[in-house]
């Protein structure tokens, strides 16, 4: 067998191979054999029409056959003779079946990026304390309190103020008309509503709505207007000026529990404060372990993509993008994001999303060849126990978790998955970690874990 390798960039490869005569002629031949023991020709018992008219019959069908079969097994040998890494078949084509019985054909492959493996061990993670301080549990309980707040009617004798709660009825209109006419799918939160409830603040609503209403009292009208800012989400609105008809209902104070054991019962039945604060400090615990985790994990991949350049497959960069934009349109569809304000930010979404394609894959190359350099494998174990995790989680059974893994021919990922996970773990256990203390002026919002995906922002506040 005759093989030629050319390498393409973007992780192209293209073969060329010539199958000899004697390879061709034997797989004819087991192809023919089958062939004549399946068939039925009149005047035959099956099995037993002559071989020169089952070929002479079947001519077409046998070349098919012949081609499909020889084509599948020779290009796996001539990968693994090539010691191609390859990730998809593109394309297979020009198969020439030769008057010397010799077969050519082109495959075009898709191979894994080549690249020197950079350092893997002793990678170097910051992370900030891990210690939840009585501050941090003293605003978990704050958060807590609020909650569980009355509000009762202001009884001082003054106007509004910020940070005060307001009961509104409130219409908008755009150059005379409704906003429900004029932007429907804005009008939901701007448009319109009556006993509103708002806690006054300079972004409450739109930005400048609030300052209106400062020094109004209860059963008072105010007509003002808006400018809303030119880069709002919404076309309909940016730039424009909303004017308003506000009527202020009630003016509300909220009323705070006291911190004591009957709130912690409240919160917890037939539990005192020293315990209902010893709970919230376990559920911080948890909440900052797993954060730490999720910072080191993302530290460590940024130091691997760092530490090493190469090119991806441009069909895998556009699968993964396209992916990535389905799920942030979904999710801002789920939070009532229109149409509309997602078309608007599509230019935004769609670089935000290749980016975020584009490291994942080249985290994932890297961590796949660190998996076959160390060894790592997904188990049985491994699998059967992500299942599991996932069929709670979905609250299905595990056999129609499987059925519908199969059904999306996502067995495979869900094993890469493990894979992945496994190694990114191998690799935080041979890192060095640095407790920065205290931190430093905004290194929370630095070595916070990035966003994956942007989202829209949504109308109003």
């Amino acid at each position: 067998m005759n093989v030629e390798v050319e390498t393409q960039p973007h992780c192209i490869t293209n073969l060329r191979v010539e199958v000899p005569a004697e390879r061709v002629a034997q797989e004819r031949q087991n192809i023919v054999k089958d062939f004549t023991g399946q068939v039925r020709l009149p005047g035959y018992r099956p099995g037993k029409a002559p071989r020169s008219l089952v070929e002479a019959k079947f001519k077409k069908d046998i070349a098919e056959e012949l081609k499909r079969k020889l084509v599948g097994a020779v290009t796996r040998e001539a990968i693994a003779e090539k010691k191609l890494r390859v990730l998809s078949v593109a394309d297979v084509e020009n198969v020439e079946l030769g008057a010397d019985n010799t077969m050519k054909f082109a495959a075009r492959l898709i191979t894994a990026p080549e690249f020197e493996l950079p350092e893997y061990k002793g990678l170097a993670v910051k992370l900030p304390p891990a210690e939840i301080a009585e501050a941090e549990v003293d605003g978990a309980l704050e958060r807590m309190r609020a909650r569980l707040a009355d509000f009762v009617d202001l009884t001082e004798d003054r106007g509004l103020q910020m940070g005060d709660f307001a009961v509104l009825d409130f219409a908008g209109r755009l150059e005379g008309k409704p906003l429900s006419e004029v932007a429907p799918k804005a009008a939901r939160e701007l448009g319109g509503q009556e006993n509103f409830w708002i806690k006054m603040g300079p972004e409450t609503l739109l930005p400048g709505f609030c300052e209106h209403l400062l020094g109004a009292r209860a059963g008072e009208t105010r007509d003002f207007s808006v400018t809303i800012a030119s880069d709002f989400a919404s076309a309909d609105l940016a730039g424009k000026t909303l004017d308003y008809t506000v009527k202020v209902r009630e003016l509300k104070q909220q009323v705070l529990p006291e911190i004591d054991d009957a709130f912690a019962a409240k919160l917890l039945p037939g539990k005192s404060l020293t315990e209902v604060r010893a709970q919230v400090r376990k559920e911080l615990e948890g909440e900052r372990a797993s954060a730490m985790e999720e910072l080191k994990r993302r530290q460590l991949v940024q130091q691997l993509i760092g530490a090493v350049d190469f090119e991806l497959p441009d069909e895998f960069v556009r699968n993964e993008t396209r992916r990535i934009m389905d799920d942030v349109v979904r999710e801002n569809q789920e939070r009532g994001v229109s149409d509309e304000e997602i078309r608007g930010h599509e230019p935004e979404i769609a670089g935000s999303a290749q980016s975020t394609a584009r490291e994942r894959l080249k985290a994932n190359f890297i961590l796949l060849r660190i998996a076959e350099k160390e060894g790592i494998k997904a188990t049985r174990e491994d699998f059967d126990l992500r299942l599991n995790l996932l069929a709670a989680r979905y609250k299905l059974t595990r056999e129609k978790l499987l059925e519908n893994l199969r059904a999306n021919n996502a067995l495979g990922q869900l094993e890469e998955e493990i894979l992945l996970a496994k190694t990114l773990a191998f690799v935080g256990s041979n890192a060095t970690v640095e407790t920065i203390t205290p931190p430093a002026p905004g290194a929370a919002a630095e070595n916070a874990p990035e966003k994956e995906e942007a989202e829209v922002p949504a109308g109003g506040s």
